[in-house]
């Protein structure tokens, strides 16, 4: 539908009335409302609301500078959340570990926040193509107001509506008139004037406690940032484990450490826990071949060759021990570090640069968890990278089912893991491809009980035959091909 008809629409649905306004005036119109709101786009704020979503009230406490935000809920000590950056929505866990939940933009928010955030009142906003364009004066039941449109090459149009008296913005709707926001209970706040109560489609959407602005700048969140000791060191890991297993130091005792990228954060045998007389922080619900309901503690300093990772939240596993370590290193270790694994020299590097020559697959996280396009055979797939699986391709047993010719059983094992124990039924196939590369024939199998991340994994055997390097912060996957 056309942009006018659109417009049209919108107007139609409102039961508005549009009257000519002066261009003129639209300037003077947009100086009143930073003199009446304040410079809240340059302002860092730190807000406690409540937000109703699924008819479910949650109090949230937001950090916001400008476009950006953290949204944090917590339980107890522990917070998680979701943080925009302007353009993408990042999912943040128990230790500020912050991943894209998309590779896609997020227009429609953005056009939010700029409303929010007034950062179309910016003297920089003109820049990029960004732009306010007059609409003139609109009556909703029986009121006047001064309307624009806000374009940005990066969100979704919106038609705002001012309040002449106070210069205040009162409505913003989309142009397909879907959705109507309505800012009320303006309050003055330390020299600025910023509604207290959101409206979407007539219901609260958003209700403030307090809001205050403070002096420091935001900050995006992240999770524990490592220090070296000097350049980075390659760390020796055991040649005999399949997986990513070496020598570490938690709180000064030392152990041994599995990385897995199948992890969504940080965890810790129960043995260990309780000979560190780790202080308990909250609960978690861990999910493997199984599930319980388990403690998380505050442990650290972690030390892993000649880096430092300060105190974090470990989630407690009663099952880890058996296979020979006692810290499982996930997304928090991930998330703040490029990582090198060779396997061919039984070596992990921390702060690693992409080799010469490799080959950079995207990655999309799901729950903490990268996750990358693979074909098997002729079957685009998305799997994984679960370097804590010993497997080559391990598929989800629902996603075998609906594609059963894929390979054909010719034994099975048992396989056990976090919360329970399974049966893989194992195969092989002919072709595998990654990026632009393609192997085979590679051993595949479907566990029975792994639900888990996508369709399930690429594991650590099948990544054996490459020298990886994994960049959560770039969102790449770098293989370069052992000789």
């Amino acid at each position: 539908m056309p942009f006018a008809a659109r417009l049209a629409m919108l107007l139609a649905l409102l039961g508005t009335t549009v009257g000519a306004a002066g261009r003129s005036d639209l300037q003077a119109l947009l100086e009143r409302m930073r003199a009446a709101a304040g410079p809240v786009w340059s302002t860092h704020f730190v807000s406690v609301s409540r937000l109703d979503v699924d008819s479910d009230q949650t109090v949230v406490e937001t950090d916001s500078g400008g476009v950006r935000f953290t949204l944090r809920r917590c339980s107890g000590e522990l917070c998680n959340g979701t943080y925009f950056d302007g353009y993408r929505l990042y999912t943040v866990d128990i230790n500020g570990t912050a991943l894209p939940q998309s590779r896609d933009a997020e227009p429609y928010l953005r056009s939010l926040r700029l409303i929010a955030s007034l950062a179309f009142l910016a003297p920089a906003f003109a820049e990029g193509g960004r732009r306010v364009d007059d609409d003139g004066v609109a009556t909703i039941d029986g009121k006047r107001y001064r309307t624009f449109f806000l374009v940005d090459p990066d969100a979704i149009p919106m038609q705002i509506f001012v309040d002449p008296q106070t210069a205040l913005i009162r409505y913003a709707r989309d142009v397909n008139g879907d959705d109507t926001f309505e800012y009320a209970d303006y309050r003055r706040v330390d020299g600025f004037s910023v509604p207290f109560e959101v409206l979407h489609n007539g219901s609260v959407l958003e209700r403030y406690d307090d809001r205050t602005p403070v002096g420091t700048d935001f900050h995006p969140p992240h999770g524990p940032m490592p220090r070296f000791d000097g350049a980075p060191q390659p760390i020796k890991t055991d040649p005999a484990s399949p997986t990513p297993v070496f020598p570490c130091e938690l709180a000064g005792v030392g152990a041994r450490c599995l990385l897995d990228t199948g992890n969504s954060g940080l965890s810790v045998s129960s043995e260990l826990a309780s000979q560190l007389d780790a202080p308990v922080v909250g609960s978690f619900a861990v999910r493997g071949l199984g599930g319980y309901q388990t403690q998380v503690v505050r442990a650290g300093p972690l030390r892993i060759g000649n880096a430092t990772y300060p105190q974090a939240n470990y989630v407690v596993l009663s099952d880890i021990r058996r296979y020979g370590y006692d810290v499982v290193l996930g997304a928090d270790v991930l998330g703040t570090t490029a990582i090198e694994i060779d396997a061919a020299n039984h070596t992990l590097l921390l702060g690693a640069q992409p080799a010469a020559g490799a080959v950079a697959v995207p990655l999309a996280f799901e729950n903490f968890v990268p996750v990358v396009n693979v074909q098997l055979g002729t079957l685009d797939a998305q799997l994984a990278v679960d370097t804590g699986d010993e497997s080559d391709i391990n598929l989800a047993y629902a996603f075998y089912q609906a594609h059963p010719g894929l390979f054909t059983i010719t034994h099975t094992r048992a396989v056990g893991g976090v919360g329970g124990a399974s049966v893989e039924y194992i195969g092989q196939i002919q072709h595998v491809g990654i990026g632009n590369l393609s192997t085979g024939p590679v051993s595949i199998g479907a566990t029975k009980t792994l639900r888990g991340t996508a369709s399930g994994h690429v594991g650590a055997a099948f990544l054996s035959r490459f020298k990886v390097l994994l960049d959560y912060a770039g969102g790449v996957l770098m293989l370069s091909p052992k000789p």
